[in-house]
C-alpha cells in the first residue's frame, strides 16, 4: 500500500517539463502510495547535475517537485555505493539486493530486468510494481495484516498504532501488535526507529499492570511509549483505527487485533489531508483528546520464542 522507488537521477532530471510535472506530483508523496527513495544520500544533487533545463519554469517545476518528495523521502542508512561500478544503475541494483526497493525506475532496461521500470511502461496498465492500491481487504490474521503494511513500518521513522481498545489482556491484540513491532525491531535499512506510540482508550488498570503486561509481548529492547485518552466533551470521537508514520498512514476499519477464521478487514491508505487530520489529533503536544493516565514508556523483554501465532 505504501512503497519505495529509487528513481534514476538522470531520469528525473527530465521532469520539469509541464507534463512531466504535473504527472509525477500526483504520484509520490503522501497519500499516494509510492515513496521516493534517497538513494544514495547525495541523490538530490545528482539530479541537479543531471539538469541541463534551459527554461527557468523547468528549472522552478523541478525545485518544486523535489521538495514534495523529500517531504516523505526514504532515507536509508549506511547504504552502499562503489565508484568503481558504472553509474547510478547498477549501484542501484546492488542496493535492491541488499535490502529491495519496490522498484528502480530508469531510462533504460536493456537486460529486461523486472525489477527495472522505464518511463513509457507506466501508461499500461496493469503496470506490475507501479500499481499501488488505494484500499485492500485482507484475512484478520496477523501474518496477512502485516504484510500489507510491512514496507511502511521498515522504513518509517516514527510510529503511532492507534486503536481504543487496545489491551494487553486481550489475546487478538496482543498477536497482531507484536507482529507489528517485531518487524520494527528487525534490521531495517533506515535503522532503528525514532518513536514507537500506542495510543488507546482508558484501561482502569493499573501502571504496574499494564507495564508488566505490555513488555512481555513487545519485542526485547524495544522502546514504546503509551498514551491512554478520554474523549472531551462534545469533541472527537476515540473510535477510528489508525496507523499513522512519517511516510503516511493507513485505517483498519474493524481494528488492530487479529480476528477469528474467515473474518476479513478493509485497510485504506489514507489521503493527503486524511493523514494530516489524524496526525494533528495524535500530537501529543496538542491532542485532540483529554488525557486519561500518565504516558508510560516501556521497553520490551520478548525473545520471540513464544509468539502465540
Amino acid at each position: 500500500m505504501i512503497y519505495e522507488y529509487a528513481l534514476e537521477p538522470e531520469l528525473v532530471a527530465t521532469w520539469g517539463s509541464v507534463q512531466n510535472y504535473r504527472y509525477f506530483l500526483r504520484e509520490f508523496g503522501l497519500g499516494k502510495g509510492r515513496l521516493v527513495s534517497r538513494y544514495p544520500k547525495a541523490w538530490i544533487k545528482k539530479v541537479w547535475n543531471a539538469y541541463d533545463g534551459a527554461s527557468q519554469m523547468d528549472r522552478k517545476r523541478l525545485e518544486e517537485l523535489l521538495v514534495r518528495f523529500k517531504e516523505t523521502m526514504v532515507k536509508r542508512k549506511d547504504c552502499g555505493w562503489d565508484d568503481h561500478v558504472d553509474g547510478w544503475l547498477e549501484n542501484a541494483l546492488i542496493e535492491h539486493g541488499r535490502y529491495p526497493f519496490r522498484a528502480i525506475l530508469a531510462r533504460n532496461n536493456t537486460e529486461n530486468l523486472p525489477q527495472i521500470i522505464c518511463e513509457d511502461a507506466l501508461t499500461i496498465s496493469p503496470c506490475q510494481n507501479w500499481d499501488a492500491p488505494h484500499g485492500i481487504t485482507v484475512n484478520r490474521k496477523a501474518p496477512e495484516m502485516t504484510a500489507a503494511i510491512e514496507t511502511m513500518l521498515s522504513l518509517c521513522r516514527w510510529v503511532k498504532f492507534i486503536d481504543p481498545h487496545i489491551s494487553p489482556g486481550k489475546f487478538n491484540y496482543k498477536i497482531s501488535l507484536q507482529a507489528f513491532l517485531t518487524i520494527l525491531n528487525k534490521n531495517r535499512p533506515t535503522g532503528p526507529p525514532e518513536a514507537v506510540e500506542i495510543h488507546t482508550g482508558m484501561h482502569g488498570a493499573t501502571t504496574d499492570y499494564l507495564k508488566d503486561s505490555f513488555e512481555k509481548f513487545i519485542p526485547a529492547g524495544l522502546s514504546v511509549a503509551l498514551f491512554q485518552w478520554q474523549e472531551k466533551p462534545s469533541g472527537q470521537k476515540l473510535h477510528n483505527r489508525y496507523i499513522l508514520t512519517d511516510l503516511g498512514g493507513v485505517s483498519f476499519h474493524h481494528g488492530l487485533d487479529a480476528g477469528a477464521d474467515g473474518e476479513t478487514d478493509d485497510i485504506t491508505r489514507l489521503d493527503r489531508e486524511q493523514y494530516l487530520i489524524h496526525c494533528k489529533q495524535y500530537d501529543t503536544a496538542s491532542p485532540a483528546f483529554d488525557q486519561a493516565a500518565v504516558p508510560m514508556t516501556i521497553i520490551g523483554i520478548h525473545s520471540g520464542r513464544d509468539s502465540g501465532h
